[in-house]
């Protein structure tokens, strides 16, 4: 776990960056949302399925020559309607967030990845926990 420690942050920290979010752009999104359906502020993730994707990428980019491998997480928002059938309906219209596989190696070599692209075709993942809806 090298650089881990320069990651970490504490609990404190946390909820500063939680309070910022919900008094900014957390209210912006829900001025535009009917007050009883609120968007979704958290996202959750099986640890083993999770584990399971970060290896995938991992072997991926390895066999593609990717040194120093990232994950991006993406916000998105759910279609109101006929995204997948795989989505819960309930969902539909809340915000999200997916993984994808990153290139960290330089900014160069990222912009060169994401022209060519070189890792796009890697899966990406969604479908995690999303509160609310509960």
């Amino acid at each position: 776990m090298s650089n881990l420690e320069k990651h970490l942050i504490t609990k404190k920290e946390s909820d500063l960056l939680a309070s910022e979010y919900e008094k900014t752009n957390y209210g912006a999104i829900n001025s535009k949302r009917p007050a009883n359906k609120p968007d979704a502020r958290h996202f959750s993730y099986d640890l083993e399925v999770l584990q399971d994707y970060i290896n995938l990428i991992r072997e991926e980019m390895g066999k593609r020559g990717v040194n120093k491998k990232g994950i991006r997480v993406t916000l998105g928002k759910y279609p109101d309607n006929n995204f997948d059938p795989r989505l819960d309906p309930i969902c539909s219209g809340y915000q999200t967030i997916f993984f994808s596989a990153e290139n960290m190696d330089s900014a160069e070599q990222i912009e060169s990845v994401s022209r060519t692209n070189d890792l796009e075709d890697l899966p990406q993942m969604n479908y995690g926990q999303i509160r609310p809806p509960y």
